[in-house]
């Protein structure tokens, strides 16, 4: 028996409460009948982000963000609609039967079982070897740490796994299903495939295991095996140490590496924020998990030869996804797992710390492959950097990048262009002459409007104040005397229940000079009708948030001019072209 599509989104929505919900990845604090917290889609101080436990939904003052707990999962994991109905069909328990065969359902929770006893078997195993513990500790992988992970040992033994398994309960065709087992060709005979190694196992972001890699204790090859594909696992989908990170609240960064080791080293020195690709090179799926889990994306792969290569692999990769990645170089060369053991984790912070944009590093790699004091060379390296150019989604970015090749390499920009391409010289260029005016001069004064609505509403009576403030800081205000009557308001507040304008403009005649403007402010009387005063009010608050986005924007504008005067200033600048990206996002969603 199926279940329809609609009824599966009915029975989330039955079980399913909003604010029990979006409390499980950002803290929430009750105000009045709803609640109030900082919003998970844009950067703030001040909350603006809303929810209700009455009408189950959300919605956000600041970006514009809202709907049900459906659209919080699509926006906040990154999902599509369907997948986010099938994520909560799952946390919630619902059988999801739609579209889906339920013999390959049960060959798949056959295959979770399994993988779970012989997760037990390794673990026990583990405890029992004192080579492979030995080992472990040599490494300074505490057991505590080997716990967390869930690290086991293989015996060296061609059927010691079989045979348990066997006792268990599970045939051994599921065994060689679920790639625990291998056969051979000519005898027809299985033995196990994992053969003393120190066993990683793979765990999703659902606690369950669903594959293992295994590393040799000696110098034998290959020193990595990892698990084949299976109905439940394919290794270019997904990430080791993804389930940790899934469980982190603030996703503010993920480290990609090359190996385990890197991961479980990075997370005993108190790193939680590492994945792993599991023996490939980064694939198109894994970009899609970098990019739902994590804010920023750091690459740090070994510095030898090839792990160069894989670095630029993933860099293109990541690109494809919308995603600049940092990328982090360490010193001697040396793999995160050796390094963060030798030089500790102020060492590897430093280094988080001096990562290089991705255009930062391509250059890098071209400056140690040419010598631009040699004529050819010096060509060879305008045209690579200048193909590297043409990928730079700003424009902004672009021009000031090509003034910064143009200073080092003796090149004009205007050569360095037309080997771009004229198509992409940026049409907007930012010169020392220029002056860019404040955004306040060049916008319709509704903002003014809007603060002067603020205080009159925050007049009528205590309750418009308290809903307001919840959204509202003496901060969000451009216009100074609007911004000093509404903090004389809330002093009044703090201490009575309802002001007299007449009272508010005596604490304010002591400046003469602006109280024809303080009387103004002070007589304005919104317009709204009594049935719409909550849209009037979130209207208003909606204009004043933008109007101070705008003017976040006007500064960054004028930041970003001041740029091409300094020189070795690009980590700033990058700082602040990824400031203005999101600031324009923003501003948009309040369009």
């Amino acid at each position: 028996m199926t279940v329809s599509y609609e009824n599966i989104i009915e029975k989330i929505k039955e079980q399913m409460n909003i604010v029990d919900l979006i409390e499980e990845y950002l803290y929430l604090k009750k105000s009045g009948s709803n609640y109030i917290g900082l919003c998970p889609f844009h950067s703030e101080k001040t909350p603006s982000f809303t929810v209700s436990d009455e009408k189950q939904i959300y919605h956000c003052f600041g970006c514009g963000a809202g709907g049900d707990g459906i659209t919080f999962i699509m926006q906040r994991e990154n999902l599509d609609f369907k997948d986010a109905v099938k994520f909560l069909a799952d946390k919630y328990n619902i059988p999801w039967e739609e579209g889906v065969d339920l013999k390959d359902e049960e060959e798949k929770n056959d295959i979770y079982n399994i993988n779970k006893e012989a997760a037990k078997f390794f673990l026990n195993e583990l405890a029992e070897n004192n080579v492979a513990k030995e080992y472990l500790k040599n490494r300074n992988i505490s057991s505590t740490i080997s716990k967390t992970f869930g690290l086991g040992f293989a015996p060296d033994s061609w059927d010691k796994l079989i045979n348990h398994l066997r006792k268990s309960g599970f045939e051994t065709d599921l065994m060689y299903r679920a790639g625990l087992v291998s056969k051979n060709k000519d005898t027809e005979r299985f033995f196990d495939k994992f053969r003393n190694r120190i066993i990683f196992p793979i765990i999703d972001t659902k606690s369950r295991v669903i594959g293992f890699g295994g590393r040799v204790l000696d110098r034998s090859l290959p020193k990595y095996l990892n698990s084949p594909d299976t109905p439940v696992f394919n290794k270019g989908f997904y990430l080791y140490g993804l389930n940790i990170i899934s469980k982190n609240k603030d996703r503010k960064r993920i480290i990609l590496v090359e190996g385990y080791m890197d991961v479980i080293s990075l997370f005993t020195k108190g790193i939680n924020s590492s994945v792993a690709s599991l023996g490939t090179a980064l694939t198109r799926p894994q970009s899609k998990l970098l990019k739902r889990y994590g804010k920023e994306i750091y690459i740090c792969y070994d510095g030898d030869s090839a792990g160069r290569r894989a670095t630029l692999k993933a860099i293109d990769i990541l690109l494809e996804e919308e995603v600049e990645p940092r990328i982090i170089l360490l010193q001697d060369d040396m793999d995160p797992d050796d390094f963060i053991n030798q030089r500790g984790l102020p060492a590897f912070e430093k280094a988080i710390e001096e990562s290089l944009h991705y255009f930062d590093f391509k250059v890098h790699l071209l400056r140690e492959k040419y010598d631009i004091s040699e004529p050819t060379q010096k060509i060879k390296f305008v045209r690579e950097v200048a193909n590297i150019l043409k990928r730079l989604n700003s424009k902004v970015e672009q021009d000031i990048y090509a003034e910064k090749i143009s200073k080092d390499t003796g090149v004009s920009k205007e050569a360095i262009y037309q080997e771009i391409g004229t198509n992409n010289r940026p049409k907007y260029r930012i010169r020392q002459t220029e002056k860019i005016e404040p955004i306040i001069d060049l916008l319709p004064k509704a903002y003014i409007k809007a603060e002067m609505d603020i205080i009159g509403f925050t007049l009528i009576n205590k309750d418009y104040f308290e809903k307001i403030s919840e959204f509202i800081h003496v901060d969000d205000f451009i216009d100074s005397e609007c911004k000093y009557c509404y903090l004389l308001i809330s002093d009044f507040y703090s201490i009575k229940d309802k002001i007299e304008k007449s009272e508010l403009l005596e604490e304010l005649k002591d400046d003469d000079k602006s109280l024809e403007r303080f009387k103004e402010i002070v007589n304005h009387i919104p317009h709204f009708e009594p049935e719409n005063e909550d849209k009037v009010i979130n209207d208003i608050i909606k204009t004043i948030k933008k109007s101070e986005l705008l003017r976040k924007r006007s500064n960054l504008l004028i930041q970003i001019q001041g740029i091409e005067k300094k020189e070795n200033d690009l980590d700033n600048f990058h700082r602040l072209i990824k400031e203005l990206t999101e600031l324009n996002k923003q501003i948009t969603t309040t369009d």
